[in-house]
C-alpha cells in the first residue's frame, strides 16, 4: 500500500457576514469561488449554485464554513425548481431568490410549496414593486435593497414604505461606507451587509473526487430501490463519496449526538432521498468530471486501507461482526488529513464517529486502534514493529494472514477500477 504520491483537488467558497444593528453576525451569505481569488466567474448559475451547496454541506463541512450562523444562498428559478434543493437543511439555509432576474408565476408556486414545508426565503435585486413582487413578499422573512441603486434610481423612500408593510425583515445590501450605514441606520433598516463592514472571505478546503461513473450508479440505484446493503457496498468503492457522506451527518440535522459506526448507518441519519439529492447536486457542479479510482491514487488508498482493515477484522476478533464496518470506517478516515488538508482533530470535530473510532484515530487505542496501528507498520513495511503488534493480538494472524488480506485487498480495488472503465 506504500509508493503512491498523495491526489486531491482544492475547493473554495466565499462567505460574507449579515450584521445586525448591534454589529453582531446573524447569517452568512455563501458565495460561489472557483479559484483563491476573491471573484466568482459564473457560467451557469445552476451549477455554481450546487458547487456552493455541495461544499459548503458535504465537502468543507457545515461547521467550517457557518460556524453556527445560519447561510443565504442564491439560488435562480431552475434550481430552486429542482427537487434537489430539498436536500439543503431548512434549519440552517434561507433560499434567496433575486427579483431583478424575474419572479414567474412557476418560481412564486414552487416557493409556497417549499414555505409549506418550513423553507425560509429572503428576496434580493429589489429596486422598484410589482405584483409578482408583492406576492413573492408574503411568503419571504427577508427582503434585500440594494441601497446604492435605488438611491439612484429616487425610489428608495417609496420602495421601503412598500416593503415595511410586507413585515419583513429589512435588509440593506452594498453597504459601502459609513455615511452609508448611518442612512440605512435612520431609514429603519434591521440587517446590513456590504464591504464597510466585511468583504467576502475566502473558506479553502481539499476534496477527493468522486468519479462521474460512480456517482451515476448510485444514482442509478437508488432510482432503482437497491439494497440499502448493495447501497453501502458502492459507496464503499467511492472512497471520495464515503468520506464525503461521513460529514455530511452534520449537516443533515443530525449533529453530534448521533455517532456514525457504518456507512450505512451514515445513509440511515441523511436518508436515502437526501443522498439522492445531494448526489444529484454533485452532478450539476461537475465535481469529478475528470477523476476516477483509477487515475486517483489517494482514493485508492482510502479504498485499500478501509478495506483491508475490514478484512484484518474479520480475522483477528470473528466473532465481533460490528467490529467490520468500524474498522472500514477507520481505515478510511486515516486518510482524511492527506486528502483534505486538515488535522485529525479537525476532521472528528466534523464527523459524528463511535468513540472506539475517534480513539483509534487520534491515539491508537482500543481494538480499533491496534489494528490501525498493526496496519500502518505493515504498509511501512515495519517488520520488526508488525511482529510486535502480531503478539498484542494474540497472534490470531500472521505475516502470511497479512499478505492474504493485502492480495485480496488489492483484487477488490483493481476490480473497481475496471468496473470505473
Amino acid at each position: 500500500m506504500t509508493g503512491v504520491s498523495e491526489s486531491f483537488s482544492d475547493i473554495f467558497l466565499g462567505r460574507q457576514p449579515l450584521i445586525d444593528r448591534q454589529q453582531a453576525v446573524i447569517a452568512y451569505e455563501l458565495l460561489f469561488r472557483n479559484t483563491a481569488e476573491n471573484l466568482s466567474r459564473i457560467t451557469s448559475a445552476k451549477e455554481a449554485t450546487a458547487d456552493v451547496v455541495c461544499k459548503a454541506f458535504a465537502e468543507l463541512g457545515l461547521a467550517n464554513a457557518l460556524g453556527h450562523q445560519k447561510a443565504f444562498i442564491n439560488m435562480d428559478e431552475d434550481f430552486i425548481c429542482d427537487d434537489a434543493v430539498e436536500f439543503l437543511p431548512k434549519e440552517t439555509v434561507l433560499l434567496e431568490v433575486d427579483a431583478g432576474k424575474g419572479l414567474s408565476p412557476r418560481l412564486l408556486d414552487r416557493c409556497h410549496e417549499l414555505r409549506d414545508i418550513g423553507y425560509e426565503f429572503s428576496v434580493s435585486g429589489i429596486t422598484s414593486i410589482s405584483e409578482p413582487l408583492n406576492l413573492m413578499l408574503r411568503l419571504a422573512s427577508y427582503s434585500k435593497v440594494d441601497v446604492g441603486a435605488v438611491t439612484t434610481n429616487g425610489h428608495l423612500s417609496s420602495v421601503l414604505s412598500r416593503l415595511r408593510a410586507s413585515q419583513t425583515k429589512l435588509i440593506a445590501n452594498r453597504v459601502e461606507s459609513a455615511e452609508d450605514k448611518q442612512l440605512c441606520t435612520e431609514l429603519g433598516f434591521d440587517i446590513f451587509q456590504g464591504y464597510y463592514f466585511a468583504h467576502p472571505v475566502i473558506v479553502e478546503g481539499r476534496r477527493l473526487d468522486a468519479s462521474v461513473q460512480g456517482l451515476i450508479r448510485l444514482i442509478n440505484m437508488l432510482n432503482e430501490n437497491a439494497d440499502l446493503a448493495k447501497i453501502e457496498n458502492a459507496f464503499k468503492s467511492e472512497p471520495g463519496l464515503a468520506i464525503n457522506l461521513l460529514r455530511l451527518t452534520n449537516s443533515a440535522g443530525a449533529g453530534l449526538n448521533v455517532r456514525i459506526s457504518s456507512i450505512r448507518h451514515a445513509l440511515t441519519v441523511v436518508g436515502l432521498r437526501q443522498v439522492q439529492r445531494w448526489l444529484s447536486l454533485l452532478i450539476f457542479s461537475h465535481a469529478g468530471s475528470n477523476s476516477n479510482l483509477t487515475n486517483n491514487p489517494l482514493m485508492q488508498l482510502a479504498a485499500l486501507r478501509g478495506c483491508f482493515m475490514e478484512l484484518l477484522a474479520c480475522r483477528c476478533f470473528p466473532a465481533k461482526r460490528d467490529l467490520r464496518d468500524l474498522a472500514f470506517i477507520t481505515g478510511l478516515m486515516s486518510f482524511m488529513p492527506a486528502a483534505l488538508g486538515i488535522s485529525m482533530s479537525d476532521i472528528l470535530s466534523q464527523i459524528s464517529t463511535t468513540n472506539e473510532v475517534r480513539l483509534a484515530l487520534s491515539r491508537r487505542e482500543g481494538e480499533l486502534g491496534l489494528m490501525l496501528e498493526l496496519t500502518e507498520r505493515y504498509d511501512n513495511e515495519d517488520i520488526a514493529g508488525t511482529a510486535a503488534l502480531l503478539k498484542r493480538v494474540g497472534n490470531k494472524v500472521t505475516l502470511q494472514t497479512l499478505g492474504l488480506c493485502l492480495a485480496e485487498t488489492i483484487a477488490w480495488v483493481q476490480q473497481l477500477g475496471s468496473n470505473a472503465d
